[in-house]
């Protein structure tokens, strides 16, 4: 997400607060889930290959993640173990609630379930490194708040998202003005109050957005 953060003077000095260094390793975890878009386009494992296989490694990592997540919340001695070992990494509001990776799992899953493969995985990384650019500028740069969030972060989710779909462009995967589409539905929905989790939002309104614009399979 986007918030607000940073000091003046030295415009690198944020990138040296502990809540900016927080914010980066718990980012460093989201933006590392990039490369289960590309591995979704390119197929690199003999297994999950196809849309069935994949749908059911994404059942399980799910359901997996949501029962780590119900026991962190109901059982004090493992909430404990969380808050001593990831206490930094875990946001206020998922001290009771599902975390972020778990939500990026389920949009995952229903990506691969309602989208073509390329549509999928687009979505996803519009998700991937929009959210999480958003969120490390607007740590360290936001200034200008907009529903509780920095326009500064938006902007920088919003170039991630461009340069995505720059590439998904390039590499032939989706004609430009759909990537173009997809990344600017995307930014908006990190950037609005969605009633959403950002994962989820992100990926579904983006996702749906190319496919009603006639994304090629």
């Amino acid at each position: 997400m986007a918030r607000t953060g940073g000091t003046a003077g030295d415009p690198l000095e944020p990138l040296r607060s502990t809540p900016w260094l927080t914010e980066a390793h718990r980012k460093a975890l989201h933006l590392g889930f990039i490369v289960l878009p590309l591995m979704i386009l390119y197929q690199p494992l003999a297994w999950p290959r196809g849309r069935a296989e994949w749908r059911w490694a994404l059942i399980v990592l799910t359901l997996a993640a949501i029962a780590v997540d119900l026991v962190r919340i109901h059982d004090h001695r493992v909430a404990r173990f969380f808050r001593r070992f990831l206490g930094g990494l875990i946001r206020d509001h998922e001290q009771f609630n599902l975390l972020g990776s778990t939500y990026l799992l389920l949009a995952a899953l229903l990506a691969v379930e309602m989208f073509t493969p390329r549509v999928a995985a687009a979505a996803l990384g519009f998700t991937v490194l929009g959210d999480g650019i958003a969120a490390l500028v607007g740590k360290g740069w936001g200034r200008t708040r907009f529903f509780g969030k920095s326009l500064e972060g938006a902007a920088g989710g919003l170039v991630a998202c461009l340069a995505w779909a720059a590439w998904l462009s390039r590499a032939g995967i989706l004609p430009w003005p759909i990537a173009i589409a997809g990344a600017l539905v995307a930014s908006l929905a990190e950037l609005l109050p969605i009633p959403l989790d950002d994962n989820l939002g992100m990926t579904l309104f983006a996702g749906f957005t190319m496919k009603l614009l006639g994304a090629p399979s």
